[in-house]
C-alpha cells in the first residue's frame, strides 16, 4: 500500500467515526423531540376538551342574559346655559376726560362712581339706626376703643387684599387733606394684625361717632398711598395741636398755623399729582372706561359678594342738568335717579314711561339763601334779618321745589324732625321768620339804611346795594328759585341780578369764600340722620368755608365765639363736639336747644325749604326687586343715592329682567 493510499484510508476512518457520533446525537435529539411532541399532543387534547366545554357554556349565554335586568344608566344633566347678567343704568357727574384722573383725593374725585367703587366698613341706615356690614365683619366697643374686625375675603381691584393698613392710611389722608374732625377724638389707630383695626379714642364712642367711623369709605390702598401716610400723620398731629389750643381758648401761635398750612398744602399737592387714570377701588364694580358722556363699570369677580350679584355691567350717563335727566327718565334710559322735578314734568315722565315709579323721602337737608359773612352788607345782622322777613320763601319753594317742606325758622333742625328735638317751650324762645316786608323795612331803617329816589336801598353810608346772586347752574330747581329770589329782591328795593354758575366752577368758588349771596345747602344730616352732622357742616365743614363762620385764614372764628342763649353762654364749636360724644338722649336735646338758638338768631343762612327727595326708579324693564317705599334701606339715599342701588345689587335684592 502506497503512502497516498494509507493517508486516504485514515481520512475515511475519521469521517466514519465523526458521522457515527453525529448520528448518535441526532437519534437522541429525535427521541427527545418525539417525547416533547407527544406531551404537546396530550396538552392540545386537554385544551381542546376545555374549549368544547367553554363553547357549550357560551351557547347557553343568550338564555342566561334573558333573565338578567340590565342596570339603569345614571341620568345625564342637560347642559347648563351660562347665566345672563344684567346691565344697570344711572346718572351722575364726573371730571370729564382728559381731566379724569381716578384719584379720590384729586379735584372732583372719582365722580359719581364713588359708592360703586369704594366701600365703607359698614353702611348706616338712618331710618332705623341699623348697620349693613361691608368691609367690616364685626366690631365692638371696649372702653374707649372701637375694635373693628375686617373680613378676610375683600380685595382691591388690582388683586391685593384689603387689610388694616388700608384703613389706617385712609384715615391718615382724609384727616390731613380733608381735615376730618373725627381726629379730635381719635388718639391713635393701631393695627395689631392685618385684619384688626383699633380706633383708640379719648371718649367712649357714641352711636354717632361709631357711624362716622364705620361709614367712612376706605379709599386709600396702602400699597399705593402708603408712601404718604407718615407725612399725613404729621399734618394730623399739627391739626390736633391747633384744635387742642382752640378748645382751651388759647391763641394758636402763627408759626404753628403756618407749619400746618404749609405741610398740608405740600402734601395735598403731592397726593393730587398722582393720576392712576382709573380708580383702584374695593367695591363690587370696577371702572373700565370713562368718556365725556358715559362711564362703564364691570363686575369685580373677586368681590366677596360676587356670587349674589346678577349684574355684569353698570353704566353711568352724564348728569349735565335736571332737564337732561328728565329726558333719560322719559326714555327709560336709567333705572334710578332723583332730579328735582316740577309737578307737570312729573306727570309727563310717569305718562311717558308708565313703569317708572316716583316716591318722596326727606333728603335730610335744607335749601338755603346763604350769606358770605366776610362781605358787606352780609356781615350786618340787621341786613340778614331784614332779608329773612323780606323774602316769601314759600313762593320760592313752590316755584323751585314744589315737593319740599316750608321752614319758617333758621334753627338748623329739619321741619320733619322738629318735634323730636325742639319742644313748644323751646320754639317759643326762637324768632320765627315769616314773610313780612313791612317788618323788613322797619329793621333796615332802624339800622340806618335808606331808599333812594330810584326805589333801591342804600347802606348807612349811602352806597347803593347791588347784588349778584348765584347758584349751581346744573340744579334746575335752584335756578328757578334763584330767579324768584332775584325778582323779590328787586321788588323789595334791593338791586339784584341772577347768575347761575356751572357746577364744576360753583362749588370750588363757594368753598374758597369768593361768592357773595348765593343758594346753598344748610344743616344737612346726610349719613347719620342726626343734628350733629348738620351743625358740624355749618361750623366745621363746607358751609363753614362758604359762609366764613369757621376758622382758617379768612374765617371769622364765630365757631369759637361765645354767644348768649336762654340757658346761659355757650360756644357753638364746643357744643357741636359735646353733641357728638354725649350718649344721654336728654342731654343731647339740651345741647341742640342751645345750638338751634345761636344759629336761628344769627341768621347766617336762611333756609327756604327742607328738601324731600324725588326718587324715580324703573321697574320691569331692565331691573326688578325694588323694596317697598317704607323700607329703611331708602334712608341710605340722602347724601349718596347710588348707595341704595349698590347695596341692593350686591346683596341680591335687585335682579335683572332677562328677555329673549
Amino acid at each position: 500500500m502506497t503512502r497516498t493510499e494509507t493517508i486516504l484510508l485514515a481520512c475515511l476512518v475519521i469521517l466514519v467515526l465523526v458521522f457515527g457520533a453525529l448520528f448518535a446525537s441526532l437519534s437522541s435529539s429525535i427521541g427527545a423531540l418525539s417525547t416533547a411532541v407527544s406531551d404537546l399532543s396530550t396538552k392540545v387534547d386537554q385544551l381542546s376538551s376545555k374549549i368544547d366545554t367553554l363553547t357549550g357554556e357560551v351557547r347557553k349565554l343568550p338564555e342566561v342574559i334573558k333573565g338578567i335586568t340590565p342596570p339603569t344608566a345614571p341620568p345625564t344633566a342637560p347642559p347648563t346655559a351660562p347665566k345672563k347678567l344684567g346691565v344697570f343704568y344711572y346718572a351722575a357727574g364726573w371730571p370729564r376726560p382728559p381731566g379724569y384722573h381716578g384719584n379720590p383725593f384729586g379735584p372732583g374725585g372719582v365722580g359719581g362712581v364713588y359708592w360703586f367703587v369704594f366701600e365703607p366698613l359698614a353702611y348706616h341706615l338712618p331710618g332705623n339706626y341699623s348697620f349693613v356690614k361691608a368691609l367690616a365683619e364685626s366690631w365692638e366697643v371696649k372702653g374707649k376703643t372701637l375694635v373693628v374686625h375686617l373680613r378676610r375675603d375683600a380685595y382691591w381691584h388690582d388683586g391685593k387684599p384689603v387689610t388694616s393698613k388700608d384703613v389706617k392710611t385712609t384715615w391718615a389722608l382724609i384727616g390731613a387733606i380733608w381735615g376730618k374732625k373725627e381726629w379730635k377724638f381719635i388718639e391713635s389707630i393701631e393695627t395689631p394684625d392685618d385684619y384688626t383695626v383699633e380706633f383708640h379714642l379719648n371718649v367712649v364712642p357714641s352711636h354717632v361717632l361709631q357711624v362716622l367711623i364705620l361709614s367712612q369709605p376706605i379709599l386709600a390702598p396702602d400699597h399705593i398711598f402708603g408712601k404718604w401716610r407718615d407725612k399725613a400723620m404729621e399734618v394730623v398731629s399739627l391739626a390736633k395741636k391747633i384744635w387742642a389750643l382752640e378748645a382751651a381758648g388759647k391763641e394758636v401761635p402763627e408759626d404753628l398755623m403756618k407749619e400746618y398750612s404749609d405741610k398740608k398744602t405740600a402734601l395735598t399737592k403731592e397726593v393730587q399729582e398722582f393720576k392712576p387714570g382709573l380708580p383702584i377701588g374695593n367695591g363690587a364694580f370696577k371702572v373700565v372706561k370713562v368718556t365725556t358722556s358715559e362711564i362703564t363699570m364691570e363686575k369685580f369677580d373677586k368681590h366677596y359678594l360676587a356670587d349674589k350679584i346678577q349684574f355684569g355691567t353698570v353704566k353711568v350717563l352724564y348728569w349735565t342738568s335736571n332737564e337732561v335727566v328728565w329726558s333719560y327718565l322719559m326714555a327709560g334710559k336709567i333705572d334710578i335717579s332723583h332730579p328735582a322735578t316740577p309737578p307737570d314734568v312729573v306727570k309727563q315722565i310717569l305718562a311717558t314711561e308708565p313703569r317708572m315709579h316716583h316716591m318722596l323721602i326727606s333728603d335730610l337737608g335744607h335749601f338755603a339763601i346763604t350769606f358770605n359773612l366776610r362781605q358787606a352788607p352780609f356781615n350786618d345782622i340787621n341786613f340778614r334779618k331784614a332779608l329773612a322777613y323780606a323774602i316769601d320763601r314759600t313762593k320760592m319753594r313752590e316755584i323751585g321745589y314744589y315737593w319740599a317742606l316750608d321752614t319758617p325758622y333758621a334753627h338748623g333742625i329739619l321741619p320733619s324732625f322738629e318735634k323730636l328735638w325742639l319742644p313748644e317751650d323751646v320754639l317759643a324762645k326762637l324768632t320765627k321768620y315769616e314773610y313780612d316786608p313791612a317788618k323788613a323795612e322797619e329793621i333796615l331803617k332802624k339800622a340806618g339804611y335808606k331808599k333812594g329816589p330810584d326805589g333801591y336801598w342804600r347802606t348807612p353810608d349811602g352806597k347803593l346795594i347791588e347784588l349778584e346772586v348765584t347758584c349751581p347752574a346744573g340744579y334746575s330747581d335752584w335756578v328757578l328759585a334763584l330767579d324768584e329770589l332775584v325778582r323779590q329782591l328787586n321788588e323789595f328795593g334791593i338791586k339784584a341780578e341772577a347768575r347761575p354758575i356751572p357746577n364744576p366752577t360753583f362749588w370750588p368758588t363757594a368753598h374758597s369764600g369768593k361768592l357773595g349771596l348765593h343758594l346753598n345747602w344748610f344743616c344737612c344730616w346726610w349719613g347719620t340722620g342726626d343734628p350733629y352732622t348738620g351743625y358740624y357742616d355749618l361750623f366745621f365743614g363746607d358751609r363753614s368755608l362758604d359762609t366764613g363762620v369757621g376758622t382758617g385764614a379768612d374765617g371769622l372764628g364765630l365757631v369759637n365765639q361765645e354767644f348768649d342763649t336762654p340757658w346761659g353762654k355757650a360756644v357753638p364749636g364746643r357744643l357741636v363736639e359735646q353733641l357728638l360724644v354725649e350718649t344721654d338722649p336728654e342731654k343731647r336735646k339740651e345741647i341742640v336747644w342751645k345750638l338751634a338758638y345761636i344759629v336761628n338768631e344769627n341768621v347766617w343762612q336762611i333756609p327756604w325749604a327742607e328738601k324731600r327727595l324725588q326718587i324715580y326708579y324703573l321697574d320691569g324693564v331692565r331691573v326688578t326687586g325694588w323694596p317697598a317705599p317704607n323700607d329703611p334701606i331708602w334712608t341710605l339715599y340722602p347724601g349718596g343715592g347710588e348707595r341704595v342701588a349698590y347695596v341692593l345689587i350686591t346683596h341680591g335684592g335687585l335682579k335683572p329682567v332677562i328677555t329673549g
